[in-house]
Order: C-alpha cells, then sequence, then structure tokens
C-alpha cells in the first residue's frame, strides 16, 4: 500500500451494536487498527479482549470513561490529550456537553508499538510514522516527495514506516508511531 490521504468524513459511518455512536474504520493491520468513533450519548463501549487501546479527542468537549468496577474514571477533555487502557475493560463512556467524536488506536496487549502521539507545533515527530491524523489547524507537511495540504479531519497513512516533514504546523494533530 502507498502513502493514503483520507478525509474523514468521506468515510462510511458504521453503527455501533449498542446504536450510542457511529465508528468509521481508517486501517486495519495485523498489529493495528485505527478507527474513529462518534460517540453522541452515555452508552457502554465493546470489549475487545486481548487488545490495548489508545484514545484521542478530534471535536468536541471530551468524554468520561467510567470503569464499571468502581475504579476513577478516565477523562479525555482537551485536543492533543490520550488515554490508554485495555481493551477487556468494562467501560461506559459519556460524552462531555454534546457528540463528540475520537480517534481509537488498538493493537495487542502483549505487544509493544504503534502509539498514539500528540503532535503540536513545539512537539513534531522526529521517528518514522505509520499515520498523522490532523485535529485542530492547517498543516503543510511533506511526506517523501509529496506535499500536503492538511486541514481538520485530513489522514496520511501507510503499512510502512514514513519520514514526515513539517513546513507549517498547525495547532494539534496526531502521530501513530
Amino acid at each position: 500500500m502507498s502513502m493514503r490521504h483520507i478525509h474523514l468524513h468521506t468515510v462510511p459511518a458504521s453503527p455501533w451494536k449498542n446504536g450510542a455512536g457511529t465508528t468509521r474504520l481508517l486501517i486495519e493491520q495485523p498489529e493495528w487498527r485505527l478507527s474513529a468513533a462518534s460517540i453522541t450519548r452515555s452508552a457502554p463501549f465493546s470489549s475487545f479482549t486481548g487488545l490495548f487501546r489508545q484514545m484521542g479527542l478530534l471535536t468536541g468537549n471530551g468524554v468520561r470513561l467510567h470503569p464499571i468496577s468502581g475504579a476513577p474514571p478516565l477523562l479525555l477533555d482537551q485536543p492533543g490529550s490520550v488515554i490508554r487502557f485495555s481493551g477487556e475493560l468494562p467501560l461506559t463512556g459519556a460524552p462531555l456537553n454534546g457528540p463528540v467524536e475520537v480517534l481509537n488506536l488498538m493493537r495487542p496487549a502483549n505487544r509493544t508499538g504503534p502509539d498514539l502521539t500528540a503532535v503540536t507545533s513545539e512537539d513534531l515527530p522526529s521517528d518514522g510514522l505509520l499515520g498523522f491524523v490532523v485535529a485542530e489547524g492547517h498543516w503543510e507537511v511533506m511526506a517523501g516527495e509529496q506535499h500536503y495540504t492538511l486541514a481538520p479531519g485530513d489522514i496520511l497513512l501507510n503499512e510502512i514506516l514514513f519520514e514526515l516533514t513539517v513546513l507549517k504546523a498547525g495547532q494539534i494533530a496526531y502521530a501513530i508511531n
């Protein structure tokens, strides 16, 4: 697969089994999966036994994940922040003041990488990437010899590591590395 430039809202959405949101599958590899989920109301999250989940906020005011066990909730309320948790942890997700869209990276729990990390103009990616997802602002980047102008919801994905050169940084993006 060569580099793919995806506009998030052109990817078909599939409803969750519980009807509380939708998901857009961006890429599924043997070792990892990336999707974007829209959460419109409080609802249980699906269990993903054997997987490790990482989540970043793309749009909206955030989401609070309440473990059914009574453990402290996980809060994702700032674009650029990332929460990490076991895919088999029973959770209920509650959006904060309206619908949200979150980025979900899942991989086997017993293996390392890839990871979801925040990218800002002060903290640019330095290693090879598998993906780059814009949350806020407009970014101008080079991947190989190709120039891209990226807006919120734009995504670059590849099956193998690629080098990204930031020509003009926006506010917030996520790297998959």
